[in-house]
């Protein structure tokens, strides 16, 4: 989270984990994010030839069923029960982020909102997304909803939506994580142009600055008491005779286990 350097997925990934545990109606009964390692990893390993020309059908390799080490981090009940779902993507050092409604007013439908495209850039980038669809697709099936895609078809094309785009190499993630927390997604359907303000340098490091601490206070941060209660132990640490004393040395085991 340092200033001019790429965000790890684990970071973005600890972020979905905290809004979907969120005592908030937005996350407890309409939006689930869906940790960004399954979409990342299965792009990287089959998007360049996910479709058998043969058969005319994906791969089977492509499929979740090759891939269920990803799935005990997913919220069966949350994907059946929930209508929107927010699909964080890393690919060649570039986050995007991915909106599936699958209960649109004309039938299920898919978004894309990518801070450096407002539209798909190259062939490799249509290829990506019809199979980050398709996953999608998978992993409702998986947990029993109904599929989102027509009968013969392994796809649906997203729509881009034009955001406002960032300012250098480094916030692409801070945008995402951001707008998991702010988009209105009432406000994507029938619409090219999703209205907000550009964010500018300063407010993106106030961005990042905000998720650093989101993380930290998290509920759902496990070592934030563990680490409060060692820095309690060693503030009340009573030094060893040879740290009280300037002339005699002292060796590792002179210092406190803590």
């Amino acid at each position: 989270m340092a200033p001019k350097s790429y965000i790890d997925i684990q970071v973005v990934g600890l972020m979905c984990h905290i809004l979907n545990g969120e005592e908030d109606e937005r996350y407890e009964k309409m939006v689930y994010c869906i940790p960004p390692e399954i979409l990342t990893r299965m792009l990287e390993a089959h998007h360049h030839n996910w479709i058998d020309k043969k058969k005319q059908r994906p791969h089977d390799i492509t499929t979740l069923d090759n891939h269920k080490e990803f799935l005990s981090f997913i919220d069966r009940e949350k994907i059946l029960s929930h209508r929107f779902f927010f699909a964080p993507v890393l690919y060649s050092e570039h986050w995007w982020l991915y909106v599936l409604d699958k209960n649109g007013p004309e039938g299920p439908e898919m978004f894309v909102l990518d801070s450096k495209n407002i539209f798909s850039p190259t062939e490799e980038r249509t290829t990506l997304n019809k199979f980050a669809c398709n996953i999608l697709s998978q992993l409702l099936k998986w947990a029993g909803a109904p599929t989102i895609l027509k009968k013969g078809s392994w796809s649906l094309l997203p729509t881009y939506i034009n955001v406002p785009q960032q300012p250098n190499e480094y916030y692409c993630a801070v945008f995402v994580m951001k707008w998991m927390e702010l988009i209105d997604l009432t406000k994507l359907h029938g619409c090219c142009t999703y209205d907000i303000e550009q964010w500018t340098d300063p407010m993106l490091m106030e961005f990042r600055k905000e998720i650093v601490a989101k993380i930290i206070m998290s509920k759902k941060n496990t070592m934030r008491s563990d680490a409060i209660r060692v820095a309690h132990e060693m503030r009340r640490t009573k030094p060893s005779a040879a740290l009280h004393s300037p002339f005699l040395p002292f060796s590792t085991p002179d210092l406190p286990s803590t």
